[in-house]
């Protein structure tokens, strides 16, 4: 229960805008923890989905990316293999934890498990499979932000399954991304768009997310690119300054919503006055010169004529 934004603009920098809600199983909860995370002086995150799932895989990423980078500072980890590395990172969670939960009370794990096939009955086995093939983790997904060698870019893995968003100019994850990706396409975003705008929208996009149930008021921001180490969290006193602006906006909305409205209710009232009421009129026939459908079978009481008598009768 959350949303996180983030957006690409014509200078090459990215900026992403967060809330700080927390979810972990039936636990939500908005505490003063950012959700942005670096992983590099180059490459940051966003969360969102269960937290603690999330801490996990976010333990063994750093901890991976972090060795590298100590062993070979001039290696510049590239955003699309970082991305792949959390994807790897998920499948070996979900393994662990269906292994835990399926298989080891049995007394199998995966790789005793396919060594007994072989002595274990048909159904046995295709029940285990299906199991451990349908196991799910709760749900998660990550946007990935950063400035590599090859320039900037924007990832996103939804579980285990990345995406490229680079042309898309934009992403946003979390219950509220239904509302945050339509700010974005109302004002046709791309990564041509400069900067200034890019801010002001990746904000006003993260606050109307907020009419979603489990999105929080606080926010984070950031920007990274175009060159490299450029990470930096955008200071308190510019959010502060954007939730202004973004007020204002909303006042101004208001006024014009209000006075459109006026302007609509003052038309149909004019309209209304000028029309003038229809006579009565005998429905129409068709080109044919028929009457209406079962009006020629109808009486005048509305039930269907009765034959005449027949003569002599």
């Amino acid at each position: 229960m959350t949303v996180c934004v983030a957006a690409m603009t014509n200078t090459g920098a990215i900026i992403g805008a967060s809330d700080r809600m927390l979810t972990a199983g039936d636990v939500e909860f908005e505490p003063t923890q950012s959700k942005i995370f670096a992983l590099s002086n180059s490459i940051c995150v966003m969360t969102a989905g269960d937290s603690s799932v999330q801490a996990e895989l976010l333990t063994t990423l750093y901890r991976e990316m972090g060795d590298r980078i100590r062993a070979e500072p001039a290696n510049w980890w590239l955003v699309k293999d970082v991305a792949y590395l959390y994807s790897k990172g998920y499948d070996e969670l979900r393994r662990k934890r269906n292994e835990r939960a399926i298989l080891s009370p049995l007394g199998l794990t995966h790789a005793s498990f396919t060594a007994s096939q072989q002595t274990m009955s048909e159904s046995l086995v295709r029940m285990l499979t299906t199991e451990l093939l349908n196991f799910s983790l709760p749900g998660v997904a990550t946007i990935f932000a950063g400035a590599d060698p090859t320039g900037t870019h924007l990832y996103v893995a939804d579980g285990g399954d990345v995406s490229c968003l680079d042309n898309v100019g934009f992403a946003a994850i979390g219950v509220g991304r239904w509302h945050a990706n339509s700010q974005f396409m109302f004002a046709q975003h791309d990564r041509t768009k400069p900067a200034p705008d890019t801010l002001l929208l990746a904000y006003h996009a993260k606050k109307r997310a907020e009419v979603a149930p489990g999105v929080g008021s606080g926010t984070d921001m950031f920007t990274v690119g175009p060159q490299l180490g450029s990470y930096v969290l955008i200071p308190d006193e510019v959010i502060v300054a954007l939730e202004k602006m973004y007020r204002t906006r909303l006042s101004r909305e208001r006024r014009a919503s209000t006075k459109a409205n006026a302007e609509v209710n003052q038309y149909v009232q004019n309209l209304a006055r000028t029309q003038v009421a229809p006579e009565q009129e005998v429905a129409p026939k068709d080109a044919g010169g028929n009457p209406p459908p079962n009006q020629g079978e109808l009486g005048d009481s509305g039930q269907e004529a009765q034959p005449e008598n027949p003569a002599g009768a």
